[in-house]
């Protein structure tokens, strides 16, 4: 309120989420390790899920991590893989929502006020129930409103960071390290970008379509009157009248 009356700005407030990708020994160890930093950190564990036995070819979980422990923890885990291939970091803007969601409530809580006062002042049987009913409307949307705040406060004040764990044996071809597994995965993802791209244009190129006909029509049609009127005008003043006709 005070931001408000003063015209500054309210702290940006921000959900923000993570990825990572790992190449590790023990992909169920490592993960054991991540979720155990997490809670060291004052973080949970979100999901977790493991494919396999002990030697388990992959595995990945999501948790959840103070904003201020982040990057600490990030980077402890990058430091238990063999390396990591790939990073990511998003951030979406709350802050209306944030603000809007406090102001509901405060609003809602200065209605519960209102109906207690009148509640306190009813002389009737009739009027006591009719205020009654009002408060736990009121009372009912405060509990739901505020239940949207507390969730929406966890992720701004936390990071959700996923962490994708894979043990990949690198095979030696010719004294050079070969990672068949890994170069499958780029070319899938080339060849899927590309048939995205191809795709895409086509689907342009269809809806162009009736205009580029439309302008085309419109072309020949201009250029067939425009032809007409040539003639026209050549036969009227360069073309001499036939005499006896």
């Amino acid at each position: 309120m005070v931001a408000a009356l003063s015209g500054a700005e309210p702290e940006r407030k921000m959900i923000r989420t993570a990825s990572m990708d790992l190449l590790v020994t023990n992909p169920r160890q490592t993960s054991e390790k991540i979720r155990v930093l997490a809670e060291q950190a004052g973080g949970f564990l979100v999901s977790s899920e493991t494919n396999g036995g002990e030697n388990a070819s992959s595995a990945s979980l999501t948790i959840r991590v103070p904003v201020d422990k982040f990057e600490q923890v990030r980077a402890q885990i990058r430091s238990l893989g063999l390396r990591v291939e790939s990073e990511k970091l998003e951030a979406q803007d709350v802050t209306k929502q944030y603000v809007d969601l406090a102001a509901r409530l405060r609003n809602l809580r200065a209605q519960e006020t209102q109906y207690l006062g009148i509640l306190k002042q009813a002389r009737t049987v009739k009027d006591t129930v009719e205020v009654s009913d009002k408060l736990n409307e009121v009372r009912g949307e405060i509990e739901q409103q505020q239940a949207e705040f507390d969730a929406l406060s966890k992720q701004v004040s936390t990071v959700a960071l996923t962490v994708s764990l894979r043990a990949e044996a690198e095979a030696q071809l010719f004294g050079l390290h070969w990672r068949p597994l890994y170069q499958l995965k780029l070319a899938v993802r080339d060849g899927t970008d590309g048939i995205g791209d191809y795709a895409t244009a086509m689907a342009s190129f269809v809806f162009y379509i009736p205009a580029i006909l439309l302008w085309l029509a419109t072309i020949l049609i201009g250029a067939a009157v425009l032809w007409r009127v040539l003639r026209w005008v050549v036969r009227t003043l360069f073309v001499p009248p036939v005499k006896g006709a």
